[in-house]
């Protein structure tokens, strides 16, 4: 297996023009968090014998990749791009043009929706109507499935909702929109883990090993259905 960890301030060439053309340019503010961090893997690297997904995520997604790897071993290889990029970031426009430039993908499974929390509600779902935009420019003939952003929680509370949660429903909200104008399906994992405490983490946002286990079973599922 292969693996590339790129920390802090990623910046990466990218050989096709990062504003898909006729979009209008990404005019909202880039708000950077103090620390921004990219987790990309490609799993068996030197072996084109099986078909490969890609998770397209966060921390969320890096957490559940091994499982996804584990329930689809000897079907397909898992590939990851993890970060913290929010979804009108340049570099997430040049990090994602590397990874389907680099290889051709059975299903790409993506979300975006925990970072970024300075662009409201519009702007967020304009940024992924471009986002999406470039994912079929990139792979015109590849399977799309967008996944849900999960619930948060207090900090040191996984029986009670944070305040802030209500920007993940109206995202995901404004997100299921955007996937049925462009006929992707979504893959509900907040639905997949609200209401069940003994999946969470303390942190608010992360997962323990029975949370991330539930997780991967489900985008194994909604990628497997793609996998020749």
């Amino acid at each position: 297996m292969t693996a590339l960890f790129v920390a802090s301030l990623l910046v990466m060439p990218a050989t096709a023009d990062p504003q898909p053309q006729g979009e209008k340019p990404m005019d909202d503010p880039v708000v950077r968090e103090k620390y921004e961090w990219s987790n990309i893997w490609w799993d068996c690297a030197n072996d084109p014998k099986l078909p490969r997904v890609l998770l397209i995520g966060d921390s969320i997604s890096c957490g559940y990749s091994g499982v996804v790897t584990k329930l689809l071993a000897g079907k397909a290889h898992v590939d990851r791009l993890g970060t913290s990029r929010s979804i009108n970031d340049p570099v997430l426009v040049k990090e994602t043009t590397m990874m389907l430039q680099e290889y051709d993908y059975a299903a790409v499974h993506f979300n975006n929706g925990l970072h970024g929390f300075h662009l409201e509600g519009e702007a967020y779902a304009a940024a992924l109507g471009r986002y999406v935009k470039l994912l079929k420019d990139l792979a015109p003939d590849t399977p799309l499935v967008w996944a849900a952003s999960t619930p948060i929680t207090k900090s040191g509370d996984v029986n009670t909702l944070a305040p802030n949660n209500e920007k993940v429903t109206e995202r995901n909200a404004l997100a299921a929109e955007v996937m049925k104008k462009h006929k992707i399906p979504t893959n509900d994992l907040y639905q997949a883990v609200v209401g069940k405490p003994d999946l969470r983490s303390t942190d608010g946002y992360h997962y323990n090993k029975a949370g991330y286990d539930v997780l991967g079973k489900a985008v194994a599922d909604a990628v497997l259905v793609h996998i020749q």
